[in-house]
């Protein structure tokens, strides 16, 4: 994302609550006091937010609000352009500012659900340029990354760790499989031995694997049993 100073947020964010304003002027809407607060409380932070998150928000400011006004709130920042709706995979949906004039892509560490924003110059020439090339006129486009952040790294440099903690996309090698008399049984039927490198595929009930080409379904407790580390 590019970066802007703490003066030029203050004067876009400033700008927005005085655009906002004057729509509720404008237009026949409801509760437009508790709008307001509502959106107030949105535009002080630059965080994705649920609307469960911006629920509990203000109520610790001492706002009496319903997560249904939030919803409806937020529904009705979107129409108006000063929010957008974001869905990122496996998370509930989140909200961030829509400013005038500026794009930006995403970073999403698939562990912790932390996202980053990021502007970069030359992606966007190239995507441009791909356009041209296909005599295409673009009007829009999202990128999102998934993968590790730098915190989740820095705790996965343990010896091992459970596969069941390793998130879709992650290759790990097996280390080490423990268990009882009948899990080694079960994980020895599977074909699946120490040495194996394996890429997570879904970790969302039970937790599938690609081994050698082979799509493998291991339950959550099963998994547990299996120690891996990663692969780069």
């Amino acid at each position: 994302m590019k970066t802007m100073s703490k003066e030029t947020q203050e004067y876009i964010h400033e700008k927005e609550k005085k655009d906002f304003r004057r729509f509720l002027k404008e237009l026949p809407v409801d509760k437009k006091k508790l709008l307001l607060k509502i959106f107030e409380t949105f535009i002080e932070t630059d965080e994705h937010l649920s609307a469960e998150k911006l629920a509990d928000r203000l109520k610790a400011k001492g706002i009496s609000v319903s997560l249904k006004d939030v919803e409806e709130a937020l529904k009705f920042f979107c129409c108006l352009g000063f929010a957008q709706r974001k869905e990122f995979m496996g998370t509930p949906p989140v909200f961030e500012h829509r400013h005038l004039g500026e794009h930006h892509d995403h970073l999403i560490c698939t562990s912790c659900g932390k996202i980053e924003e990021f502007y970069f110059p030359k992606l966007e020439e190239t995507q441009n340029e791909i356009a041209r090339q296909y005599g295409f006129k673009p009007l829009d486009h999202r990128l999102e990354i998934y993968g590790l952040c730098r915190e989740c790294q820095a705790r996965r440099k343990r010896p091992s760790l459970p596969l069941a903690l390793v998130s879709p996309g992650e290759k790990v090698k097996v280390e080490r499989l423990t268990g009882c008399g009948k899990a080694q049984g079960r994980l020895a039927s599977m074909g699946l031995i120490e040495g194996d490198v394996l890429e997570v595929i879904n970790n969302c009930g039970p937790i599938v694997v690609n081994v050698r080409g082979t799509r493998l379904a291991i339950g959550q407790g099963l998994a547990q049993k299996i120690f891996v580390t990663p692969v780069d």
